[in-house]
């Protein structure tokens, strides 16, 4: 008896092989455990707050606020494969714009903090 089903393990597999990149995995939108990697660079206040905003708006947010160097998130990050990165930090703060990074194509966006909501629900 065989089983010819298409099961998780079988689409991951698939995701994996198809959609990878030099960095890593490289997650669609439509399956994604996440849509943001929120990465907080030592502020973890404007962070905690971005990250409230997005999940009351129902958006799945993976928030990392651990004492990492930038570079060792930013590389994880990559692996991960989650669709969209955000990057709150001193520059960040500073200018009050927040950095969007889309995984598939590495396009950068500058968003400011209170339209962060806004530009991933019109996404």
């Amino acid at each position: 008896m065989g089983c010819y089903g298409i099961g998780p393990g079988r689409v991951m597999g698939t995701i994996a092989e198809t959609l990878s990149d030099e960095k890593g995995l490289v997650w669609p939108e439509s399956v994604a455990p996440f849509r943001i990697h929120l990465l907080s660079l030592g502020t973890d206040e404007k962070s905690a707050e971005v990250y409230q905003d997005l999940v009351s708006a129902g958006i799945e947010v993976l928030y990392d606020d651990r004492d990492f160097s930038a570079g060792q998130k930013f590389a994880e990050s990559d692996l991960l494969g989650i669709p969209y990165r955000i990057i709150i930090g001193r520059r960040s703060i500073e200018s009050g714009m927040a950095e969007v990074k889309y995984r598939a194509d590495d396009k950068i966006d500058q968003v400011p903090f209170e339209g962060l909501t806004e530009y991933f629900l019109e996404k």
